[in-house]
């Protein structure tokens, strides 16, 4: 493939700086660029950050929007962004360096490492240090992450590790599949037990500075103000605005809290890309690089390696992982066999980064001519509340005709829109969207049921569960309209 030429002065502010840019995009450049502008517009993005590998060369390297809609300032490829599971594959590097040291056995039980690691079931002496790294540890995966109520102090990590004592395994560890954060933040408190230091100590001085990513952290008091990004969130108004909550807490470190920016990950992306070298430092081992991307998981479950997950795009395969938190969507991936890898980040959450950044890639690699959509409700949300059900009924049939479409028309994505309504506390438009619903597709179950939900909150009990026995008569197996009709009736007993 022919290579990409992409020039740019990343601190050249001046108006015609940004001409002679633009002038020194290749054909591929520009169509690179004009796809992430196009979703940035569709999605509603504040910004868009994109780096990309093809044949070792880069691409491209730039970054589009604002930090922050409070603040306008613009964004630029060294701006920080929370990377959320993205942070996943760093920790089972480090857990290899350690195991290169004879510091970590990955079949030894977590136990060896952590001895106060307790759980309210005796399988959990089985788990291994391997098992944590490819999900099938068993340990339960968690929907509260404490963002509101953030630790900062060196003993975060451990506290969070003896706080599993009340907790019960999913199933028995090695017996299959199931996406777990909580094991990946205890493996912090076993990088920083057998390493004698603290995990973001660890990560700074082994991973990052060998490297020479030079403002990515673990840590978030530490990373730049100047090049802080904000989190962007679809607030009260179906409008996107700044996050009140941050995501970050120490005691998920792990999971969840890496901050970089497309320079340093487009480093990184040539540490996979040379199997653990780089600028004549061994980050790690070649052997240690077959261990990170062989597949450990149990046939016929997603296919695991250590951190990694494995996909095909054109039969080529491509090692990956995505991150979503509040106000943040990430993605990167490389692709061995064709020297290529890629790095999404947005500041917004909801944001499709793996569909968008797989898109760019099949595009460039294989040619083929992919154009990414958005689901339809992102467009949507901007007149329900001001222009009403007419209004988006327009929309959603004329999107439907074009051709070709921005947008994925959908009813699942109306469905979607009537439950942002019902959160943000617009009950009354999210009936409206759901009756519309229930026109367009009006032999299922689910969209009578959430036509029910809307009467729920609009406090009509008596239409609620007349709904839902409706979408019984459609679907008597239905089991959410049979408990919601139990619940319903019950409260209504004790009005």
């Amino acid at each position: 493939m022919k290579k990409l030429l992409y020039f740019s002065t990343l601190l050249c502010l001046l108006v015609s700086c940004k001409q002679e840019k633009q002038q020194t995009l290749s054909p591929e450049a520009l169509e690179i660029k004009n796809t992430i502008l196009k979703q940035k517009e569709l999605f509603d993005a504040p910004g868009i950050a994109f780096g990309m590998i093809v044949n070792d060369t880069i691409a491209y390297a730039d970054a589009h929007g604002v930090k922050s809609r409070d603040t306008k300032e613009p964004l630029t490829t060294s701006s920080l962004f929370h990377m959320a599971s993205v942070s996943k594959p760093f920790v089972a590097t480090a857990i290899v360096q350690l195991m290169e040291q004879g510091k970590i056995d990955l079949d030894e039980k977590l136990t060896h490492y952590l001895p106060y690691f307790k759980m309210a079931d005796e399988r959990y002496k089985d788990i291994t240090i391997k098992h944590m790294l490819t999900h099938t540890s068993g340990i339960p995966n968690i929907d509260d992450y404490e963002w509101d109520k953030p630790e900062y102090d060196d003993g975060a990590v451990e506290r969070y590790a003896r706080s599993q004592k009340a907790f019960k395994l999913d199933f028995t560890p090695g017996e299959k599949y199931s996406y777990s954060n909580p094991a990946f933040d205890i493996l912090c408190d076993v990088i920083a037990k057998v390493s004698g230091i603290t995990f973001e100590a660890y990560m700074k001085k082994n991973i990052f500075e060998p490297i020479g990513m030079k403002n990515s952290t673990f840590f978030k008091p530490e990373a730049p103000k100047d090049l802080a990004t904000q989190p962007h969130v679809l607030g009260d108004s179906l409008q996107i605005v700044v996050s009140k909550i941050y995501p970050y807490n120490r005691r998920h470190a792990g999971s969840s809290t890496l901050h970089s920016n497309v320079e340093d990950m487009l480093l990184w992306a040539r540490v996979y890309l040379n199997k653990g070298s780089i600028n004549d430092k061994q980050i790690f081992s070649k052997e240690s690089y077959d261990l990170l991307t062989s597949v450990h998981s149990p046939e016929g479950q997603r296919k695991v390696c250590l951190s990694w997950f494995l996909g095909k795009m054109n039969n080529s395969e491509i090692y990956n992982h995505s991150g979503g938190d509040i106000g943040y969507a990430t993605f990167f991936g490389f692709m061995p066999e064709h020297k290529s890898a890629v790095v999404m980040m947005t500041n917004i959450d909801g944001f499709w980064a793996s569909n968008n950044s797989a898109s760019i890639l099949k595009n460039l690699l294989f040619n083929d001519t992919i154009k990414p959509k958005t689901p339809i409700h992102y467009k949507l949300k901007d007149y329900i509340l001001k222009d009403g059900i007419e209004k988006v009924k327009e929309i959603y049939y004329a999107e439907q005709q074009k051709n070709p479409q921005d947008y994925y028309v959908d009813a699942n994505y109306l469905d979607n829109l009537g439950y942002w309504l019902i959160d943000r506390k617009h009950p009354k438009e999210a009936l409206d969207v759901f009756l519309f619903l229930v026109e367009v597709e009006p032999d299922y179950a689910g969209w009578v049921s959430s036509a029910a939900d809307a009467y729920k909150e609009l406090d009509s009990i008596d239409l609620a569960i007349q709904w839902h026995k409706k979408a019984l008569k459609i679907d008597s197996s239905y089991q959410y309209a049979k408990e919601e009709i139990e619940r319903l009736s019950k409260k209504r007993l004790n009005k």
